[in-house]
């Protein structure tokens, strides 16, 4: 095995792993499913309060909440006093305030955390999960969450996260339909897997077929046609037909990937982030909790052809949705909190929206 892909390997179970990715940077993330239109709104906090702004930079919806996440199907997650419910584009409410926990609307149904009546917490539990549609109504209830199959395939480990597990794939009865036998796999995107072994990272089909051979170092999923691949330390970008279309010239982001969005990606040059002696991240800790990376490039944005077209100055964007990318203002990388300096940037490089 290559001494890149042990690195990959010694960050996933020694360290990399048990560091959670629930910063501010998550808002824009996760946020797949939404369609590109101009009277879109995006989430803004500021000094402890949310609230949104159009494409302008314009605030649009005040900041009278406490969390905000994105809208999907014209609905929005917001959070006062820890309940949670569902708002309008004008920020009245469509779904009133009574989740612990909120996730965005797919297909006209949202996965939320449900209360027990009173309050009362159960064996530790604070309440069941559920489906609701788009007036609120419970769908589904259950005591965990619905597992997630992506092409009809749902990624299951043996052991865990321990050194000795192994990733495989279930059909949608619960019966393996790809055995275990990879060191690391990702979800199914676009219809292919990035995997890993001995050999290797590439891709295999819902078959378990290998479509592109496992020569890489690491790879990502698939987004508009194009996955991100490590060949000779450096990530490139290929097709499905396993063609190098954007030759291996960027960093890899330790814990992350690096994927196309409205037909640009986000990528990072310079030097890169180095693992402490045990393998784990190199980080700082605030009193606030806030964790930071050490060591970290810079960001920028990229075309399909590779070409720059918002230069690498920034410490940390997320991906683009709707025109915007969250930016990160300051100069510390986030691997978990919060920052005060932080916004909004369109695909020229201007910052509509900033917090200070």
């Amino acid at each position: 095995m290559s001494e890149a892909i042990d690195d990959e390997v010694i960050g996933i179970y020694k360290g990399m792993a048990k560091i959670f990715f629930f910063s501010i940077l998550t808002i824009i993330t996760i946020t797949g499913g939404l369609t590109a239109q101009k009277s879109d709104l995006f989430p803004i906090h500021v000094t402890g309060k949310a609230g949104y702004i159009d494409h302008s930079g314009k605030i649009v919806i005040p900041l009278k909440f406490d969390e905000a996440w994105p809208f999907s199907e014209d609905l929005a997650p917001v959070c006062v006093n820890g309940d949670w419910g569902y708002i309008f584009r004008n920020g009245s409410f469509a779904i009133k305030r009574q989740f612990f926990e909120a996730g965005d609307f797919k297909g006209g149904r949202a996965h939320v955390g449900i209360f027990w009546k009173g309050r009362k917490i159960i064996e530790s539990t604070v309440g069941e999960y559920g489906y609701i549609d788009v007036s609120g109504r419970i769908l589904k209830r259950q005591m965990s969450r619905d597992p997630e199959f992506f092409f009809g395939r749902k990624l299951f480990q043996t052991e865990g996260n321990m050194p000795n597990s192994r990733t495989g794939y279930l059909d949608e009865t619960g019966k393996v339909a790809i055995k275990p036998t990879f060191l690391f796999g990702r979800e199914f995107s676009e219809g292919l897997a990035c995997v890993l072994d001995k050999q290797g990272a590439g891709f295999i089909d819902t078959k378990g077929d290998v479509q592109i051979p496992l020569t890489y170092q690491q790879c990502g999923r698939f987004s508009e046609g194009f996955a991100s691949v490590l060949a000779g330390g450096f990530v490139g970008f290929v097709d499905k037909s396993g063609n190098m279309v954007v030759q291996p010239q960027f960093q890899w982001v330790p814990g992350g990937e690096t994927r196309f969005s409205e037909g640009v990606a986000v990528v990072q040059v310079g030097e890169s982030e180095k693992p402490t002696n045990d393998g784990s991240r190199d980080v700082t800790i605030t009193a606030e909790g806030n964790i930071y990376a050490a060591k970290s490039g810079l960001f920028g944005v990229i075309d399909k052809t590779g070409k720059f077209i918002i230069p690498p100055k920034y410490v940390q964007i997320g991906d683009f949705h709707n025109g915007l990318a969250w930016v990160n203002l300051g100069d510390s990388y986030i691997i978990h909190g919060d920052t005060n300096r932080w916004g909004y940037i369109n695909k020229q490089g201007k910052i509509v929206w900033k917090s200070f």
